[in-house]
């Protein structure tokens, strides 16, 4: 993958695994449409090393080439990519675009979503905290001794001005 620079985000890698007759109008499809890197290797062997020392957003695999013990060892080295096994001698580079576009859409709303959840989650865990705070120093404050009633008051002003951020 390219390293991104400020103004230009990292260009995506995907890692096409088939034999080298089909991959080359796939990557090609692949390249022109979804305008990422595609790096093709022929063997499972040669994918392995490959993701030892890439990291991919989308991996295609043949599924002539995919066996029970190799497609376990992709999936546990593939990392955040994506997977996808697909029948290259009955598809057209067109299909597969579209099929690989479809799952990165996918993918894409998914951690959309997730980001939405995260968010959503930790704004509450915050207004719990910062209430459970409030109520405490607001408490305490009732019966605080007059040395620290200021240090309590700088409290309950802290805590209420964070939950009003919150709020908006």
């Amino acid at each position: 993958m390219q390293p991104a620079t400020p103004m230009q985000p990292a260009t995506p890698t995907h890692l096409l695994i088939a034999p080298e007759s089909a991959s080359q109008p796939i990557a090609e499809a692949l390249r022109q449409d979804l305008r990422a890197e595609v790096e093709t290797t022929p063997s499972r062997r040669a994918a392995l090393t490959s993701l030892r020392r890439n990291d991919f957003a989308l991996i295609l695999i043949d599924e002539s080439l995919a066996t029970a013990d190799s497609i376990d060892l992709l999936y546990q080295n593939a990392g955040s990519a994506l997977v996808l096994e697909l029948n290259l001698a009955l598809s057209s580079a067109a299909r597969i675009v579209r099929q690989a576009r479809s799952a990165l859409s996918r993918r894409t709303l998914d951690l959309a979503t997730a980001h939405t959840t995260a968010a959503a989650a930790l704004h509450s865990e915050l207004n719990s905290t910062l209430a459970g705070i409030l109520l405490e120093s607001q408490l305490a404050l009732r019966e605080a001794a007059l040395a620290q009633t200021p240090r309590l008051r700088h409290l309950v002003q802290l805590a209420s001005d964070l939950r009003d951020r919150l709020r908006t």
